[in-house]
């Protein structure tokens, strides 16, 4: 379209996320082994709520690890950057 806005593929704050988005996310973490959750204070519901749903292993990366961590199985804290760049596979 010529003239419009330019929209950004995101879900930008104060949005909801798209039904279909929604319920993929929910079923995609509740068959998964393992949710590594990264840079995040989990303080935006409903995606706060989505390592409640894996069944697996979760792990929680980020530079503020002083709440809501009780969920995870292993919290680092530390830079998304630093923390992955030290791993090694």
């Amino acid at each position: 379209m010529r003239g419009g806005r330019l929209r950004p593929n995101v879900v930008l704050f104060g949005e909801s996320l798209p039904q279909e988005a929604s319920d993929n996310a929910v079923h995609a973490i509740s068959e998964a082994d393992l949710a590594i959750v990264i840079g995040t204070s989990l303080q935006v519901y409903p995606v706060n709520r989505l390592p409640q749903l894996c069944r697996g292993k979760k792990v929680y990366i980020n530079l503020d690890t002083s709440s809501n961590c009780s969920q995870f199985d292993l919290v680092i804290e530390g830079s998304a950057r630093d923390v992955l760049t030290k791993i090694e596979i």
